[in-house]
């Protein structure tokens, strides 16, 4: 007779005196006897209920109450399989609650730790012994050679951590024992990759109850921001800290370390090790004897604690953990919840919360929300688990996967990204291409070389509008790839960028080139300007808070709407344009998209695309599109011919997004905008070779339009940028690649700008420069050749910096003004005068003349001039207070102010209630000659049109102090 039919007896669910089970544990019993009462064994049921909760002496439960005879039970994990067949021997857990005798004798478990071939061993096995505990590898009917536990002997399968059921060696389990009763326990009632689990949930105790009840303690959570590479250093030093002081309140307090890989684990308990922790490290290439040794020692307080890899830490019963350390940070909500079990338990021994180590700089994924929030991981995780009950389910909508299933016939939108290929362009591994988790490629269909190649994915997404029931589908994506060879361009479609990205790198080897926006133009060229319903217009000249990046402007004929002065600022970003009832065409310049109003199949979409060649390949080069002819014109060049005065890196990249510039072992570089100074141009070779400078790193950067890669990095180090714009939103690439990406601006002595392969012409009316620019001003007692600013300057010696103080003194009101000093390395100006009457904010850059006397040299204006343009950023810009207290706390000083002045007025400062002024005092310029237009090789005037251009169009002033 069976163990638990024999001692049935024996076992009192609810026992008179002593503890008891818990209520959840209870709860989950009647939720599984009632079920049973109405339901078949066709669909497994679930219990969920967090790590900690007690799901090993609720499964005991179940044998006895469910009268269940011969038990088979699958763990994931070597360790767990040995830990859940010693406490099933001893069943220790139920007597500790009075649920069952003391005195009665050991249960038969066995371990299954190698695969039977036969029958005949399960029987003779089952003879003797009532519960069986494997690993799914030892008993999953997915491997050929192995016997599974035949169904006709045993009564009952029970799952632990069973988010794990969708793998493939899981569901052949699941399938194979489907006539039998099935029991799923987990912590996590959805699965961390959002495949659907084949259950059915019958019960779920939420972790907020479990905090209430005191089952769970609560996860403070200490944040280190330490980059993106080599943080192990910073996040072990983080722990050491916080265990000592751990230990000091519970001497009992063990540390669990998590890594991903198991060759990281040794070094990760070395660096513990030598840094005066005492720890081991397991993971499932160790024996199940040495690993469950370890465990043993942490529970007797012989170890700190252990470093484990991924599912190692699944199931671990050590109650004293208190501190755990994440140098792989789990990109999964299921995982991080796993987890953090293991040290959320709620001991009668220890004192106050548990403590959760995390690098918050490497944070994706689902994750984000929970890692960046200021609210406690006690609210925000019950939160998110219910978010997550709410839009998952356990039944995918669609059966893709299935070799029966029918794929529906396409009807795409048009919509294509059009690229130039190389003569010899052909996609690469057609039919051996595999895509990057989490996506799956499902179908790769071509008719022939002349069609589309056509590539489903699919992705397994919550459904969001599903509500009560746990909601899970698999979402299918199609991309078609369409290669026009006759003209070499390559038409590409995807509904998801995510996943074409996720094999797109292995189809497509060679390098694409953007479509230049003078070929892109062409596919409206049939067109009349009169059939404009939206027009939206990039900034491609002036790089600051005081002009929006992007105007967009919808209606019927909008082009009346666009005035003609923006041209000076603005080209065109998109275009949408109607031509009578059924033709509605629009393009945008930034990645070179054209798209149509319309849907069709994959012949309709090849016909539409070899209808934009036409009219790409055919025709005059156009500049602009028809009817914006005043906003700057565009052409593709190959070749630069002249030194940029200035790069500026892409402001909607770099402004849009939060940064960390990560450069090998230095310290994260954090919301910076790097430096690119032009310094020399080889026109044999079209290079340009410019400085990047990053705080104090500095590289050099290459810059060839000849090349497939424009921009080249030339340095030994890795740089790394991650940039966060929300938690769905997040890149994380080398440099050299976001440089290729989103390309700086190069900014022309002609006033042109050059982004890419293509030269963008502001509409410039002004031709002249206005003579209120020009400033002559006395700089008697002034040593022209210097710069930087002195405390106690000798009489008749005096630096530019100083004099042009003493120049806006009879101007400055001592008791409202304020005057800093920002003179330094990554300054705003050397000197920024916020003037109360007039409420004008100067950006005062002061340079010392190369020559003993005045005149027009061009060397005494090119630093000048870029030092100039890059203010832009500051006007109306919200950071510049912050930026300013920043600086003060540094380096800069007040100058002629007191502290309370500019505490008052950083306090009160509103941005509109403010004009701007970028002044630029030069004593090396004579007034008279460089202000001269007529006067021949001006160069200075010449140079300073595009910047007072920009200037101009960042709603500043200018002025420029000579002799």
């Amino acid at each position: 007779m069976s163990f638990f039919i024999e001692n049935k007896a024996l076992f009192k669910l609810q026992p008179r005196e002593g503890n008891g089970l818990r209520k959840c544990q209870l709860g989950a019993i009647w939720a599984l006897k009632s079920h049973f009462t109405t339901s078949s064994n066709h669909i497994a049921s679930l219990i969920s209920m967090p790590t900690g909760s007690g799901k090993t002496a609720l499964m005991m439960a179940t044998c006895f109450e469910l009268n269940l005879q011969k038990i088979l039970i699958v763990v994931p994990s070597k360790i767990l399989r040995k830990q859940i067949a010693e406490q099933f021997r001893t069943l220790q857990v139920l007597k500790n609650s009075n649920c069952l005798q003391s005195e009665i004798e050991e249960l038969k478990v066995y371990e299954v730790t190698k695969r039977q071939k036969t029958r005949e061993q399960w029987e003779l096995i089952l003879n003797e012994y009532d519960v069986i505990v494997a690993h799914p590898n030892s008993i999953s009917p997915y491997y050929k050679d192995i016997e599974p536990v035949p169904v006709d002997l045993i009564d009952a399968v029970l799952v632990d951590e069973a988010h794990h059921e969708p793998a493939e060696t899981w569901r052949k389990l699941n399938d194979f024992y489907s006539d039998l009763k099935r029991v799923f326990f987990t912590a996590t009632p959805f699965r961390r990759d959002r495949k659907r689990m084949k259950a059915k949930l019958i019960y779920h105790y939420s972790i907020d109850r479990a905090l209430e009840d005191n089952i769970m303690r609560e996860v403070n959570f200490v944040c280190e921001q330490a980059g993106i590479q080599n943080t192990n250093e910073a996040l072990m030093k983080s722990a050491l800290e916080v265990f000592q002081r751990e230990r000091e309140l519970n001497p009992n307090a063990s540390i669990l370390i998590r890594t991903d890989r198991i060759e990281d684990s040794v070094i990760l308990t070395q660096l513990y090790n030598e840094n005066g922790f005492n720890v081991d490290y397991i993971h499932s290439k160790r024996s199940a004897n040495i690993n469950s040794q370890l465990v043993t020692k942490v529970k007797n307080n012989q170890l700190d604690g252990l470093v484990c890899v991924g599912i190692a830490s699944e199931g671990l019963d050590i109650p004293n953990l208190k501190v755990a350390v994440l140098h792989a940070t789990p990109r999964s909500i299921p995982y991080t919840i796993q987890f953090l079990g293991r040290i959320s338990r709620q001991p009668d021994y220890q004192e106050g919360n548990a403590t959760l180590i995390a690098n918050k700089d490497e944070v994706k994924g689902e994750v984000y929300k929970l890692y960046k929030s200021d609210e406690t991981w006690g609210k925000l995780i019950p939160q998110l688990i219910d978010e997550q009950m709410q839009r998952a389910r356990h039944y995918k909508s669609s059966q893709a996967k299935e070799a029966d299933f029918q794929m529906p016939e396409l009807n795409v939108f048009f919509s294509a990204l059009i690229y130039e290929t190389a003569n010899n362009f052909e996609f690469k591994n057609v039919g051996e291409i595999n895509a990057k988790d989490p996506f799956e490629i499902l179908r790769i269909e071509q008719q022939n070389d002349d069609s589309p190649l056509i590539i489903v994915t699919a992705y397994h997404k919550p459904l969001d509008w599903a509500n009560g029931e746990i909601h899970i589908e698999d979402f299918l994506d199609v991309h078609l790839l369409y290669h026009h060879s006759d003209s070499n361009l390559l038409f590409e479609l995807t509904t998801s960028e995510q996943a074409l990205a996720s094999f797109k790198k292995d189809l497509i080897v060679s390098d694409l080139k953007r479509l230049p926006h003078s070929r892109l133009y062409k596919t409206l060229s049939q067109f009349r300007q009169s059939d404009y319903i939206m027009v939206g217009m990039k900034n491609a000249v002036s790089q600051g808070a005081s002009q929006p990046s992007y105007k967009t402007v919808i209606g019927s004929g909008v082009q009346a709407s666009v005035r003609a002065s923006e041209g000076r600022v603005f080209s065109t970003g998109h275009a949408l344009l109607k031509l009578g009832l059924k033709k509605t065409w629009g393009i945008a310049t930034k990645n070179g998209r054209v798209w149509a109003m319309k849907r069709g199949t994959s012949e309709e979409f090849k016909n539409w695309c070899d209808s934009l060649v036409n009219l790409i390949e055919d025709g005059p080069v156009i500049t602009n599109l028809p009817g914006l002819s005043f906003l700057a014109s565009s052409e593709p060049i190959n070749n630069i011919v002249e030194l940029p005065i200035a790069i500026i890196p892409n402001d909607l990249f770099f402004r849009a997004y939060s940064t960390i510039i990560h450069v090998n072992d230095i310290d994260p570089i954090r919301n910076c905008i790097p430096e690119i100074i032009p310094l020399n141009l080889d026109i044999n070779n079209n290079q340009l070779q410019c400085q990047l400078k990053i705080n104090e790193f500095k590289c050099e950067l290459v810059m060839n339009l000849t090349e497939d890669k424009i921009w080249s990095l030339i340095t030994d180090n890795e740089i790394r940028v991650r940039a966060d714009k929300s938690e769905n939103d997040i890149i994380e690439k080398s440099l050299e690649e976001i440089l290729n990406e989103y390309y700086p601006s190069l900014i022309m002595p002609s006033g042109s700008v050059i982004e890419g392969r293509n030269k963008i012409t502001p509409n410039t009316t002004i031709e002249n420069l206005p003579t209120s620019i020009w400033k002559v001003k006395d700089w008697t007692g002034c040593n022209i050749r210097a710069e930087r600013y002195e405390e106690a300057p000798v009489a008749g010696n005096v630096p530019v910096i100083n004099k042009t103080i003493e120049l806006i003194n009879p101007d400055f009101e001592i008791n409202s003004d304020v005057l800093i000093l920002d003179d330094g390395s990554h300054e705003i100006a050397d000197l920024i005068w916020f003037q109360q009457n007039t409420k004008q904010v100067h950006f005062i850059h002061c340079k010392a003349s190369h020559g003993e006397n005045p005149g027009r040299r061009k060397a005494d204006c090119d630093i000048l001039f870029t030092q100039a343009m890059r203010s832009i950023h500051w006007i109306s810009s919200v950071s510049l207070i912050d930026r300013l207290k920043e600086r003060i706390q540094g380096n800069s000083e007040l100058i002629q102010t007191s502290q309370a002045t500019w505490d008052t007025l950083a306090e009160n400062f509103k941005i509109n209630n403010w004009s701007y002024n970028i002044i630029l005092p030069q004593p090396g310029f004579d007034i008279q000659q460089v202000s001269n237009r007529d006067r021949i090789n001006n160069n200075i005037y010449e140079l300073a049109i595009p910047m007072y251009e920009r200037i101009l169009g960042s709603m500043a002033q200018l002025e420029i102090w000579g002799s």
